[in-house]
């Protein structure tokens, strides 16, 4: 599944069913829906004429080289619609657009192919916040980019004080040689009580990452992470100095054949990851991490889709003292089970290991449309969603009970801004 539904809210009514924890409600959510397909009727008369030249207009910022190397539609080549679909899709994808548009016209017995492109805003800076169940509210500043040097490079920083301390910088680049391969770098450093494990936690991220497509619809990568933790009360660190050095390495196999990224309709996101911390590599700690991930978008009527989803996370101590509790999963929340507080959930659901599940149907209230303030523009809709959430979370195979068991339903809620969407509160141990 995914990792987390950002901004996921629930009203919820509990009752307790023989051992299971049930959870029911429904409610309707602000949500980006999923955009409409392109209207291509002005093209329809020059479906197979030769293409003689592709023009770009609205630009400013963004490089030429971005969008050509999306297209499958090339000068020289006879116009096809449903190559072009894919293209104006795959420029959708990239979130740096709030309008995509194509006309063409004759020219000597040839098309020449126009493509109208309206740039989202280069640089935002806003308020931001963040709300969970164990810190509530956290406000400060933060600024984004989605398309740095019209090179299609994501850079956000997040500067978030009250419940906790969060300072989070963000690089995305999606495309910086090959056949997609990527570069991402996440760097944080979080100060807050860890109400939940009973000491004043802070802790500090750096993680690199590079990927690649394989084929159309495979995906390779690889990772490697530096995690600090500093406690401020003896016995809840694997280091007797109350400060963990944990280096992970990994890799992750995937396969994505959504329809559209923003918000798919169709399709497949799934992953296996595998990392090692500790063992061969310096710093504390000895364990291994498994994270089986299966997410299927499926049509439910033209403007609905329905979501299936699982997370399988294993988590594989070498020795008893070479894994810390710290990184233990606690179940309610945004995150896992939604319709449960994780200050009262996490407390008895928790383990090295957990297995999730979620059904989701989406629909649409308002279809995306484009507004404008200022001379900047961005798209938005309106929606509705309704969930449902099982999951559970164990040390050993005593523990893999049918009480330990808890579900969960309500609505989410999701409000999506300029650019590509960053919940700087989903870190997935």
């Amino acid at each position: 599944m995914t990792k987390s539904f950002a901004g996921g809210i629930a009203i919820s009514i509990r009752s307790t069913l023989t051992p299971i924890l049930v959870s029911t409600a429904c409610i309707v959510a602000l949500v980006a829906p999923a955009a409409a397909g392109h209207d291509l009727k002005q093209l329809e008369a020059f479906e197979g004429w030769m293409v003689s030249r592709i023009e770009f207009e609205g630009t400013r910022i963004t490089k030429d080289h971005v969008i050509e190397r999306e297209l499958c539609t090339l000068v020289g080549r006879p116009l096809r619609l449903s190559d072009l679909r894919g293209d104006l899709q795959r420029l959708d994808n990239l979130d740096i657009f709030s309008s995509i548009k194509a006309s063409g016209r004759a020219v000597d017995g040839q098309v020449v192919l126009t493509l109208w492109l309206r740039e989202l805003p280069f640089a935002v800076p806003y308020i931001s916040y963040d709300i969970t169940e164990e810190d509530e509210l956290s406000i400060g500043a933060a600024l984004k980019s989605v398309n740095m040097l019209g090179q299609d490079v994501f850079v956000a920083g997040y500067l978030l004080y009250g419940g906790r301390t969060l300072h989070l910088l963000d690089l995305s680049a999606p495309w910086i040689a090959g056949n997609h391969v990527s570069l991402d770098l996440d760097l944080s450093r979080v100060e807050r009580e860890n109400e939940l494990d009973g000491f004043r936690e802070t802790s500090y991220e750096i993680t690199p990452r590079i990927g690649s497509y394989v084929g159309k619809h495979g995906r390779v990568g690889m990772s490697m992470t530096y995690l600090r933790v500093e406690a401020d009360r003896s016995r809840h660190t694997l280091s007797a100095s109350n400060r963990d050095h944990l280096v992970r390495l990994g890799g992750s196999l995937g396969y994505d054949s959504r329809d559209s990224w923003g918000n798919p309709h169709v399709g497949w996101q799934n992953e296996i990851d595998l990392s090692r911390t500790g063992g061969v590599l310096p710093g504390d700690g000895d364990f291994w991490t498994t994270h089986v991930d299966v997410c299927r978008f499926q049509p439910a009527g033209q403007d609905r889709t329905m979501v299936l989803a699982g997370l399988l996370s294993l988590q594989e101590e070498a020795g008893p003292g070479t894994f810390p509790r710290y990184l233990d999963y606690r179940l309610g929340g945004a995150n896992s089970i939604r319709g449960f507080d994780v200050t009262a959930l996490g407390r008895t659901l928790r383990g090295r290991n957990q297995l999730l599940a979620t059904f989701e149907l989406r629909g649409s209230l308002l279809p995306v449309r484009e507004y404008e303030l200022f001379n900047q523009a961005a798209d938005l809709g309106l929606a509705w969603a309704l969930f449902a959430d099982g999951g559970l979370a164990w040390n050993g195979r005593s523990q893999l009970e049918w009480d330990r068991v808890a579900t969960g339903g309500g609505g989410r809620h999701s409000l999506t801004d300029a650019g590509r969407r960053h919940d700087p509160t989903g870190f997935r141990c």
